[in-house]
């Protein structure tokens, strides 16, 4: 057995340190953070995006006699069961799924909160129509429930 002298124990204590601390580091760099442990691993250069055929929907939907961008509505599209909402600017962002029709269900579920309340508007796109909107955006305009009444 080899006797250390107190300085060689420290740089040895050191050392493993060090590594030690290199182990956890690279440990902790190859593991994906929490909110994407469930996101597939893919190595490689990957397939050609979008995945699984896909469209992305986009649009803004804003007031019909203000042009202002509406918050907080809700949008369903019926046939792939998909239900969100509008962000702070109007915006909508979906990947979809390819299919031939989709039908888009615009509510104002808000009470008011986002300056009055609005009608129901039911939009109906076909599949050339969806292609089209990564060039030309949708924009939705709904009017207030007692612009018409």
């Amino acid at each position: 057995m080899i006797k250390l002298t107190e300085t060689s124990r420290k740089i040895l204590r050191a050392i493993y340190r060090g590594v030690g601390t290199a182990v956890i580091a690279l440990s902790l760099t190859g593991c994906p953070p929490w909110y994407i442990i469930d996101t597939p691993v893919m190595y490689g250069p990957g397939p050609d995006y979008p995945v699984n055929e896909e469209y992305l929907l986009t649009g803004k939907v804003i007031s019909k006699t203000t042009k202002a961008p509406i918050a907080g509505i809700a949008i369903y599209i019926k046939e792939l069961n998909i239900y969100s909402r509008t962000y702070s600017n109007g915006d909508f962002y979906y990947w979809v799924l390819k299919q031939d029709n989709y039908t888009l269900i615009f509510t104002d579920i808000d009470n008011g909160e986002n300056g009055g309340r609005f009608k129901q508007q039911i939009i109906n796109l076909t599949r050339e129509q969806i292609e089209n909107l990564t060039v030309n955006p949708l924009i939705i305009e709904m009017e207030l429930e007692t612009d018409g009444e």
